[in-house]
């Protein structure tokens, strides 16, 4: 078995095994998962999204509110993780610590492509949990962040909300050939966690 397969297998099954909870809490399990994942705890708010989205295709559950429900809880999760970090996390480090040049460099830095960065980051695991957070802390100015983050939010809604509701059956075929750019999105991730963590030891510094 591919590896490709492998994960389109792994994701009918954890599809499969989300069913019973939207059963039961219907589509309150959505809005809570893409709210949470929005300030960095990582539950499958993606893999939700794309059931109820396969829901509505056979009937069980109504398309509109699906997509509705699911940016409006993503786009407050991610304001959510953007007030911690900016006024969490950023205000309990700036009161003792002084930040050195270079640090107030990648500040500048991802005000500048911070925009594109969240664009991504909405599409990658392990980053979308993670880069609200990240903007805050590093002083996204509001109106970028909103900016940023309300497109991303509805491009990653479309995509896998309107994506898996008129694919249906081909819908695991698109994420198949989806899957070799993991790699990449891994290799992204893991750069990005690398330059959060020498930023706190710097500000530590």
């Amino acid at each position: 078995m591919s590896l490709e397969t492998a994960f389109v297998s792994t994701l009918t099954t954890e599809i499969a095994r989300l069913e019973p909870l939207l059963d039961r809490y219907g589509l309150w399990a959505l809005f809570v998962s893409c709210l949470v994942e929005g300030f960095g705890i990582p539950l499958p708010g993606q893999t939700m999204l794309i059931a109820c989205a396969l829901l509505a295709a056979s009937g069980k559950l109504d398309l509109v509110s699906v997509l509705l429900v699911a940016w409006f809880a993503t786009q407050l999760g991610d304001i959510l993780g953007y007030v911690i970090g900016r006024y969490g996390v950023q205000r309990s480090l700036a009161g003792t610590i002084k930040r050195p040049e270079r640090l107030a460099k990648l500040e500048r830095l991802f005000d500048r492509w911070g925009v594109g960065l969240l664009l991504i980051a909405r599409f990658l695991d392990g980053v979308r949990q993670t880069s609200n957070l990240a903007a805050g802390i590093l002083l996204m100015p509001w109106w970028r962040f909103l900016a940023a983050s309300s497109a991303g939010t509805t491009l990653w809604v479309l995509s896998f909300g309107l994506g898996a509701f008129y694919l249906e059956r081909d819908f695991h075929q698109v994420v198949e050939f989806l899957e070799p750019l993991r790699p990449f999105a891994l290799g992204l991730t893991v750069a990005l966690l690398a330059a959060f963590v020498i930023y706190l030891f710097g500000r530590q510094r």
